[in-house]
């Protein structure tokens, strides 16, 4: 099966647990691995009418799974996930500045090292633009 129909199966599975579900139970229930249910996920994120957020049980507990189709339901799980996102995003050009440092310009790998740098820094700087952080 691929991940068209495993998102499909992971749908409904969600449609039918409005109190939620943990990834491990969906994972045991079909004998999928974490790998093939992080793709069914992607899939169904991909969609522009409904979303599949998580809500933290707290530290060290596996996060709990539940589909939305409003704004409403979906806000505390947008915020999480774009304090989320920022910060792997600052991850993302650490790493950059470091591989720029290590690479040659000339090369692909350094090309694409300063291409990551350039652009990375400039979402960044537009993510504080819109939060009112630059000057």
């Amino acid at each position: 099966m691929n991940a068209v129909g495993r998102a499909g199966i992971l749908f409904d599975h969600a449609a039918g647990a409005p109190e939620g579900f943990l990834a491990l139970d969906v994972c045991k229930q079909h004998e999928w691995s974490r790998s093939q249910y992080a793709r069914a996920v992607r899939r169904i994120l991909a969609s522009d009418s409904i979303n599949l957020i998580t809500i933290s049980q707290g530290f060290g507990k596996a996060r709990l799974y539940h589909l939305v189709g409003t704004l409403e339901k979906a806000g505390p799980w947008v915020a999480e996930r774009m304090r989320g996102l920022e910060s792997q995003l600052e991850t993302v050009l650490a790493v950059s500045n470091s591989l720029v440092v290590a690479s040659d310009g000339r090369t692909i790998a350094g090309k694409k090292a300063r291409l990551t740098q350039k652009h990375v820094t400039r979402l960044l700087e537009d993510f504080a633009e819109v939060d009112g952080r630059l000057l």
